[in-house]
């Protein structure tokens, strides 16, 4: 890190993506190094600040002077990039005057929404600065572009899991530091705090077992079995939340999928007979909001969303009179409206996340991946 500037990184955004850039800025700023790390490179424990125009300039100053200014004070340019700010001017500007200050090698693209060097208003997510500065050319001694760390596809887990390890990424680029060593050393941080919960968790389990006993408290089980036909091709809810609401008292449990069977721990013996709501929420399963009596054991089925993966409903282009073509899509036949439009319904136990099309007997180039929508382009091509 370099004395000589106030922030570390100036953080660009269209005011459409002001909640993920204070994200970041408050992801980046909350960091604490290893003290590791932070011994032996001779850095800072804690990360310097962002710039961030939302929370730290005063509206009523020459705004553009005055963000220039914050800029030549800052030692990275992060762009958050997303279908909306690759059309802003603002964001342009901000690229070009970032380069002309010399720092092109210290521009950070953060995607968290669209795709980049698509050239396609519908999908295109790199502002046109960015790409003049950085060009993509199917000649490799001509390529030049830059590589941007997605916010939402970096590695596997949790959305919250791909936000860190994002970030991390970025933190790494602007500390000339190893990723892999850093997030290496973050998932055994969180290993240790994660025992720590466990060991806090246990013991209060200790303590509600001691109430209970006094109380005349009851465990109530929850059975959620699969309602749906078992179909292995679609991945199996595992983030799925389940409350019970009991009078004024609300009980949660996340990280459900079906199948498990759940303990709500400690309830009280008095609600035993009464109604109580009950709701579920899950990616790719149908929400459930009703109410039942409370007994000591409830079984609560969970069915799949049909519409999700069996739903394909897309726009066929790259052909004339599309509706004179035939399409067959997990083996039903079917052919576009005079628009390119498809639209055909998988039932549960044949859904894919990936379907091959065939084109007139042909093997389509492109797949159709669910979820889909009209937006969902297959171009003709064999």
């Amino acid at each position: 890190m370099q004395e000589n500037f106030k922030y570390v990184a100036f953080i660009s955004f269209q005011s459409a993506d002001a909640r993920e850039a204070l994200w970041v800025q408050k992801a980046i700023e909350g960091y604490r190094l290893p003290t590791a790390v932070s011994r032996s490179r001779s850095l800072p424990k804690k990360m310097p600040p962002c710039f961030c125009y939302l929370n730290d300039i005063n509206l009523s100053e020459e705004l553009m002077q005055e963000l220039k200014l914050r800029m030549e004070q800052s030692q990275y340019l992060i762009v958050v990039c997303s279908r909306r700010s690759a059309r802003s001017t603002f964001v342009n500007g901000g690229i070009d005057y970032f380069v002309s200050l010399g720092r092109r090698d210290r521009i950070i693209p953060l995607i968290v929404d669209g795709i980049p060097y698509t050239n396609d208003p519908e999908t295109e997510c790199y502002p046109e600065a960015l790409k003049r500065h950085f060009p993509k050319s199917a000649d490799p001694m001509q390529d030049h572009q830059i590589l941007g760390v997605n916010l939402n596809e970096e590695g596997a887990g949790s959305k919250r899991w791909k936000h860190q390890r994002a970030v991390l990424m970025v933190i790494a680029r602007m500390l000339n530091l190893e990723f892999e060593n850093l997030w290496n050393r973050e998932v055994q941080r969180r290993k240790r705090q994660r025992r720590a919960i466990i060991a806090g968790i246990t013991g209060v389990l200790c303590l509600l077992g001691l109430t209970w006993h006094f109380s005349r408290s009851i465990d109530i089980e929850v059975n959620t079995p699969e309602a749906t036909a078992h179909n292995e091709n679609l991945p199996m809810c595992i983030d799925g939340r389940l409350t019970i609401k009991l009078a004024n008292e609300e009980k949660t449990l996340d990280s459900i999928h079906p199948g498990s069977t759940l303990i709500f721990k400690n309830v009280p013996q008095r609600f035993i007979g009464r109604e109580a709501a009950v709701a579920f929420s899950g990616e790719g399963y149908l929400p459930i909001d009703t109410t039942l009596s409370l007994q000591p054991s409830l079984t609560l089925p969970l069915c799949r969303d049909a519409e999700l993966y069996g739903h394909l409903f897309f726009r066929l282009r790259g052909k004339e009179h599309p509706e004179r073509q035939t399409l067959v899509i997990a083996g039903r036949e079917i052919h576009p409206d005079a628009d390119g439009l498809v639209d055909l319904q998988v039932p549960i136990e044949e859904q894919l996340t990936t379907y091959p099309v065939m084109i007139n007997n042909q093997l389509a180039a492109d797949s159709i991946h669910t979820p889909c929508g009209e937006n969902d382009i297959l171009e003709f091509r064999l």
